[in-house]
């Protein structure tokens, strides 16, 4: 088995690469990233490339007869530059994609996430795989992701001999973690807590992701699937976990508030005012699919991935 994985070198895509690397019938990895990897192994490859050259990855997924292509790599940190991200995380997946198809790839699997369904008052609880991706419109992030979600659903209608797993995690979480959502938790001076509402959210821990995407490629599952862990949390009770304060305020004096800091380019400012939609409303997500397509369970819940995260960043539990 080859595979080609861009992202490799991030921290999912570096621990995907050391597991996958240890089975008996991968022959060869390709990691096509801008950074190189840190670990050497006699299977893996490494090489820089950009997910915006389509050609470029046509071209070693044919010179390396790559039998599945995993697309990691994305922006997540919210930048100023919107149409950079856009470009890399939109435009990025469509050329990766357009090189599979001309390559004649046959299993695929993409990395989406669950704030491409949105963080809407109507949304479901728990949402399935059936809801609408609908991303949120002054958030790049989830925007970006719910049109690059669209994107592959598109390609799966186009190929439908070929096969393609969507994957769409929730927040994820974990010791190597290092991200503007665990920054919230770490750097903010206080949880806003939105129009009295305290909503419910999911985390996933960073290892259980990488056994849900082996568990995905094993089963060569198509179509989408989200990924949580087990239970729940509110912002508030996460917040009272390691003695942050939490503070009730409004939905409209907030979005000022973040707007602000975002537009002066605040060193507190991490995310742009979208962002706080997604602590306002729902977007918990169900994974009985993936569970009944795969074997794969999650090893740790929601509180237990939270504790861990704040632990290695040096925030205990109060």
């Amino acid at each position: 088995m080859r595979y080609l994985i861009t992202g490799g070198s991030g921290y999912i895509g570096s621990r995907l690469v050391e597991t996958l690397s240890d089975r008996r019938e991968v022959e060869k990895i390709v990691i096509c990233d801008l950074v190189a990897p840190k670990q050497t192994n006699p299977k893996v490859e490494y090489a820089r490339a950009d997910v915006r050259d389509g050609s470029g990855i046509k071209a070693l997924l044919e010179r390396h007869q790559v039998d599945c292509l995993i697309h990691l790599a994305f922006i997540l940190d919210p930048i100023h530059d919107e149409a950079r991200m856009y470009d890399v995380d939109v435009n990025g997946t469509e050329a990766v994609l357009r090189a599979a198809s001309e390559a004649g790839t046959q299993q695929v699997l993409v990395t989406s996430s669950a704030s491409a369904y949105g963080a809407f008052a109507d949304n479901p609880k728990p949402i399935t795989e059936e809801w609408p991706v609908r991303g949120a419109p002054d958030f790049s992030y989830a925007r970006d992701k719910a049109e690059a979600d669209r994107v592959c659903q598109l390609w799966a209608a186009n190929h439908p001999d070929r096969r393609i797993a969507i994957v769409r995690p929730c927040i994820v979480m974990g010791p190597n973690v290092d991200n503007y959502i665990a920054r919230g938790w770490t750097k903010a001076p206080f949880m806003p807590i939105l129009d009295g509402v305290d909503e419910e959210f999911q985390l996933v821990h960073e290892d259980d992701v990488v056994s849900a995407l082996i568990a995905l490629l094993d089963a060569k599952a198509s179509g989408p699937y989200n990924l949580a862990g087990d239970g729940l949390l509110t912002w508030r009770r996460s917040a009272e976990l390691i003695g942050l304060k939490t503070r009730e305020i409004t939905m409209k004096r907030m979005r000022k508030i973040a707007g602000l800091t975002w537009r002066l380019k605040l060193s507190s400012a991490d995310a742009p005012p979208g962002n706080l939609e997604f602590l306002r409303h729902p977007w918990v997500v169900s994974t009985d699919k993936l569970k009944r397509d795969t074997d794969w369970q999650p090893r740790y819940d929601c509180e237990q991935t939270f504790q861990i995260t704040m632990e290695a960043k040096g925030k205990p539990f109060a």
